[in-house]
């Protein structure tokens, strides 16, 4: 069965580069998943693998240095249409297990099984030979009989091989006819100037992989008459176990061509997925680098909120606080924030009107937090050992660090105090922290090292409006309570919890 998707490929980088990747935890907080989704005008699978690991690395990508040319498929739609065409051959799911068949182990074949195999072949062909010559001797028919045997238990082991490869086979040999096709073109090439040596190596494997191919399809769709002659055949000369073995030692051997070729193929449909991703967009704008620490945004919104309301924030000195009644749009903005950061680096694209910030930073995050029933860790703990990582990735600064109502779990008088020594040391460690919270007594301890901000609501008609706006300063009421109320809770019950309220005010 095909269980490859668009991760496969990001998981065998990560096994082999696994710095500067995104963790696992930070892309469930960020909805990498979902910004993907959102984000895809890619046509192959090849390029929906590559767009994935891209948004899933924490490094400035290679699509910068190719801005002019989206710009150009821009101006050029009828090239941006030609190269669709050329890569829709590679839109079928199968394309994906292409990226497992480069993650395999490399096949080792020892010297005297090959060399036992072209013995093999030839002793069926040698003692029917000698049927000829001695007619009257049944000894050659025997020994016809048993090679034939021999060499049809040598054919059905490598033929379990080759089921393997049902999906991945035929795919690398299109991708590779649609890479050959894409050289012959001057304007690709201008995307890797190194592609067409490679492709020209890669010419015998993409003969011997069409055979092999041709081998697959015959058991698929292939009439009975013609199967059974062909597995007779192959079993007679062991052409097939022999093309197998051949093919998968060629693919061992040519792994790094190979995966030339698929960045080459997916960083193309990258660019064009990109071309026409900014045209769906209401604004847009390529990020700025900046070598201070500093956030500068204007206009910043989130790509996958409909309608989302746009938002300005601009940090030189210090780092954010924000506070806000619930639903107010606090993790929302943080959120925001961030994934702009990851479409910077991956995509040279920012959602703002402006978006200026060094774009070395790092990236963390704790918004999401489970906890884990297997190892028997509760969510507090979960929590703690999340913020640690943070600390940890935050101790050398240049980091960006993305925290939303941390330690909400345990009492308020430990929470302000877990929070306050956590922010304040990575503040002073030179990071870049953008934090929620409902304690207003936190804001009160950081107002130094952080700015403040807050979003807020207006009641009328017995409804809750929020305008999702980034206001200076701190939030001076919450609305739990107003919400209850509007559930139609008893109003006894409301009408308690106000009068607590006011008196711990």
């Amino acid at each position: 069965m095909n269980i490859a998707d668009k991760s496969t490929y990001h998981n065998w980088i990560s096994n082999i580069h696994p710095d500067s990747i995104l963790p696992e935890e930070v892309c469930r907080d960020l909805n990498v998943d979902d910004l993907f989704e959102g984000l895809d005008y890619t046509t192959s699978c090849i390029g929906k693998q590559h767009l994935y690991h891209l948004l899933c690395t924490d490094k400035v990508s290679e699509v910068k240095i190719h801005e002019i040319w989206i710009q150009t498929l821009t101006r050029k739609p009828e090239e941006r249409q030609k190269l669709i065409q050329t890569l829709k051959p590679l839109g079928n799911p199968d394309a994906y297990t292409i990226a497992s068949l480069m993650a395999e182990d490399k096949h080792e074949y020892s010297s005297r099984y090959l060399m036992m195999l072209q013995v093999c072949r030839w002793l069926p062909l040698l003692f029917t030979g000698l049927i000829f010559i001695f007619p009257s001797s049944p000894l050659p028919f025997f020994l016809l009989l048993v090679s034939y045997i021999g060499n049809g238990i040598i054919h059905f082991r490598e033929k379990n091989k080759q089921l393997k490869y049902f999906f991945s086979i035929p795919q690398l040999s299109r991708l590779l006819q649609v890479a050959e096709k894409l050289t012959k073109d001057s304007m690709f090439l201008e995307v890797d100037k190194e592609i067409t040596p490679i492709v020209s190596r890669l010419s015998q494997l993409k003969r011997k992989l069409q055979t092999f191919r041709f081998g697959l399809k015959l058991e698929g769709d292939g009439a009975a008459l013609a199967y059974l002659f062909t597995e007779f055949f192959n079993i007679f000369f062991l052409t097939a176990s022999l093309n197998i073995i051949t093919s998968i030692i060629a693919l061992s051997d040519k792994k790094e061509d190979i995966a030339h070729i698929f960045r080459f193929v997916g960083m193309l449909d990258v660019l064009c997925s990109i071309s026409v991703l900014r045209e769906q967009l209401p604004y847009w704008c390529h990020p700025a680098s900046v070598s201070r620490k500093g956030l500068h945004t204007q206009g910043i919104y989130h790509p996958l909120i409909k309608g989302c309301v746009a938002n300005d924030l601009s940090l030189s000195a210090k780092s954010a606080l924000i506070t806000g009644s619930n639903m107010s749009g606090k993790t929302s903005f943080i959120r925001t924030i961030a994934i702009n950061l990851i479409t910077a680096k991956a995509l040279n694209t920012c959602f703002a009107h402006q978006y200026e910030m060094d774009l070395s930073f790092q990236l963390y995050s704790v918004i999401h937090t489970e906890d884990d029933l297997l190892e028997g860790k509760s969510y507090f703990f979960k929590e703690a050992e999340n913020v640690k990582n943070a600390l940890q990735q935050g101790e050398s600064g240049n980091c960006l660090l993305i925290f939303d109502e941390l330690f909400k779990g345990t009492n308020t008088t430990e929470r302000i105090a877990i929070n306050a020594a956590t922010f304040s040391k990575l503040a002073d460690a030179g990071n870049i922290v953008l934090a929620s919270t409902h304690d207003l007594e936190l804001a009160e301890i950081l107002k130094d090292k952080y700015d403040l901000y807050h979003f807020c609501e207006t009641v009328a008609d017995n409804k809750l409006s929020f305008d999702y706006t980034l206001k200076p300063g701190v939030v001076k009421e919450g609305n739990a309570i107003r919400i209850l109320e509007l559930c139609d809770y008893p109003k006894d019950v409301v009408n308690a919890a106000l009068m607590i309220a006011k008196e711990k005010e």
